[in-house]
């Protein structure tokens, strides 16, 4: 069951059998030990026989020999990003490397977009001319809102900006306080349902309106109310800053990040070369796709120390944490399956459905 209007993320099926009065006998596979993320884990199982079969045990538990199955719905996490780019004068203008600060941007942003299929990207250039009365210190709507398969059309919405005056705003004001306000408003229409989101910003300078009577500092309070109100919603907000000198935006920097426990805390970094830009874009699109391996279960099991969970058929080891390979329940939500490493990257890679059934066992 997915969300309401969304296409499934994967055609696939997670299975994991529960048994209400047996033994479980879980059997671990060989897997890489690396992994992105990192947590807690609640009702991993902390004894596991595999000394002998688990037939030989008074009561032991086969899944092969349940009969009697109930089904449960499984709801695998979307990951949502929208990437708020300043397209104001200093970013067409700036020398960043061999090309402008802009265009450095706009090939970062492809690369990465392109590369991150499992993402539903979204889009939001400022200034805009659109949507704000005459007004050029304004974000306007959202050319792209995030979902699945954007990154062509994302590709084509960037490459206007960069000299037709058709689509080039020449204007000074960086309004990225707007950006982040635009972006808040569509995910608190849209609602989080089962999906992480985020925002990246990419800029060159701090919330700025020539022709505003707002002061430099009313403006990085109103960025920083923005962040504040998209911590709430549970979106976490990046900001990359584009300054060969290393020099950092002093309002952006210093907007306080939320508590490393929230699902949303704002990060600031600063890129000084166009590969420095797209490392940490990389940086930042495969910590959020991480999240496409979370699987919530809107019927948890009775018992969740009695659960068995396969891919693709494999049962995979339980494991104490996301540093190593395998699965483990949600630190934060034992309703739901995360799995990490190399049973992660089949979620992630965009190259193929993974197996994934949810079944209860009863006995």
């Amino acid at each position: 069951m997915t969300r309401a209007g969304r296409p499934p993320a994967s055609l696939s099926w997670l299975l994991v059998l529960t048994g209400l009065s047996c033994i479980t006998y879980h059997v671990g596979l060989p897997g890489p030990a690396g992994d992105a993320e990192t947590g807690g884990v609640q009702g991993s199982d902390a004894s596991i026989d595999q000394s002998s079969s688990a037939s030989d045990k008074p009561g032991g538990y086969r899944p092969d020999q349940c009969w009697n199955f109930r089904n449960l719905n499984v709801q695998q996490n979307q990951v949502e990003m929208i990437i708020a780019l300043d397209r104001s004068t200093s970013m067409q203008r700036t020398a960043f490397d061999s090309t402008t600060r802009l265009q450095a941007a706009q090939q970062a942003v492809v690369a990465s977009t392109g590369a991150h299929p499992g993402i539903e990207f979204g889009l939001d250039q400022f200034p805009s001319s659109k949507e704000c009365y005459g007004s050029t210190c304004c974000a306007g709507g959202l050319s792209i809102q995030p979902a699945p398969d954007h990154a062509i059309s994302i590709q084509e919405q960037l490459a206007c900006g960069s000299g037709d005056p058709g689509c080039t705003v020449a204007s000074s004001d960086s309004p990225s306080h707007s950006a982040l306000q635009k972006c808040r408003e569509l995910y608190t229409i849209e609602g989080q349902g089962s999906s992480s989101q985020f925002v990246l910003l990419i800029t060159d300078q701090d919330p700025t309106c020539a022709g505003d009577a707002s002061t430099d500092a009313s403006l990085c309070s109103q960025a920083g109310d923005e962040v504040a109100k998209l911590t709430k919603l549970g979106v976490q907000t990046f900001f990359v800053s584009l300054n060969s000198d290393a020099q950092s935006t002093s309002c952006l920097a210093s907007i306080p990040a939320g508590p490393s426990s929230s699902a949303g805390n704002s990060q600031f970094a600063v890129a000084t070369d166009q590969a420095d830009l797209k490392a940490k874009l990389e940086a930042i699109m495969t910590a959020a796709e991480v999240n496409m391996c979370r699987f919530s279960l809107p019927n948890p099991p009775d018992n969740p120390n009695q659960v068995v969970v396969k891919v693709n058929h494999d049962r995979v080891p339980s494991v104490p944490s996301g540093q190593q390979a395998g699965w483990r329940f949600s630190d934060t939500n034992p309703s739901e399956v995360v799995l990490s490493g190399s049973y992660c990257s089949g979620f992630t890679s965009g190259q193929g459905a993974d197996a994934l059934v949810v079944q209860n066992c009863w006995q």
